[in-house]
């Protein structure tokens, strides 16, 4: 049975109906289209070793490397689910997918699987990950559990460019919290399919965020031409979460989908 449930959640701005278009069972992505996948990370009774008997022996290790079994549970469910979900696209078995991770731990499909041109990203808080796959264009995602007391100004001036602390000052108190997640988002979105991690400061570049205003790339201080080369989108997923994605073009075509977990326990059911 295929894990891959295909049914869209109506909460992602210009989605579209989504139709499942498989040859031999395996998902197809066509040109400028990006499916944005949710996954949820909420512990069950599930015993965690069917989801551990897909990882590879590193990804175990470092589920093991986390001190709480939450945090072990909702490590090793998210990196099931992107096997699977991949294994979908690449029409293999989960277990046999390959991995390799850049210089700043950004993970792609090796192994010579990498000819697929499959680019994927996760992001994961609280219970809650998604994970946005595209063909051959990178792609960023990142979704943040809202914690109101991290939204100060102290912070927003340590990592936001001076026009985003401006536009967050100009803001009544009642709106800044989640005006500072939608920044949040939307500038580790980008950096995340940037790949470079900490080594591209938060305030060389500017997003635009203020209510009312769309999801957009505004200035990249070492390269304007950035602007041009990336379209950002808000994605809704739910009370007390905020999230962005960062695809490389224009004019995409953007599908939400759920991960069915009750599909992997019937798998190891049968």
């Amino acid at each position: 049975m295929n894990p891959c449930r295909r049914d869209t959640l109506d909460n992602l701005p210009g989605a579209l109906e989504y139709e499942a278009r498989t040859a031999d069972g395996r998902l197809i992505l066509t040109a400028n289209e990006v499916h944005v996948w949710r996954i949820d990370l909420t512990p069950t009774s599930d015993g965690i070793q069917q989801y551990r008997s897909l990882l590879s022996p590193d990804e175990v290790q470092r589920a093991d490397r986390f001190h709480f079994e939450q945090d072990r549970w909702r490590f090793t469910v998210a990196r099931t689910a992107i096997r699977q979900i991949l294994g979908c696209y690449l029409n293999l078995p989960a277990a046999e997918l390959r991995f390799c991770y850049g210089p700043k731990g950004k993970p792609e499909l090796a192994g010579g699987l990498e000819q697929c041109g499959i680019k994927f990203n996760l992001s994961h808080s609280s219970d809650l990950a998604l994970l946005a796959i595209a063909s051959g264009l990178a792609v960023g995602v990142d979704i943040e559990w809202v914690k109101p007391e991290f939204a100060t100004e102290e912070i927003a001036e340590r990592f936001f460019s001076a026009t985003e602390v401006q536009t967050l000052r100009a803001l009544p108190n009642t709106q800044r919290a989640e005006a500072f997640f939608f920044c949040w988002t939307r500038k580790e979105a980008y950096l995340k399919a940037l790949g470079d991690g900490l080594s591209v400061p938060l305030d060389s570049f500017a997003v635009a965020f203020a209510p009312g205003s769309s999801a957009a790339l505004l200035h990249v201080k070492a390269n304007p031409a950035e602007v041009e080369r990336w379209s950002m989108y808000n994605v809704e997923v739910g009370k007390g979460y905020k999230a962005a994605l960062i695809v490389e073009g224009n004019g995409h075509r953007l599908q939400q989908i759920k991960w069915d977990r009750a599909l992997l326990k019937q798998r190891f059911s049968r």
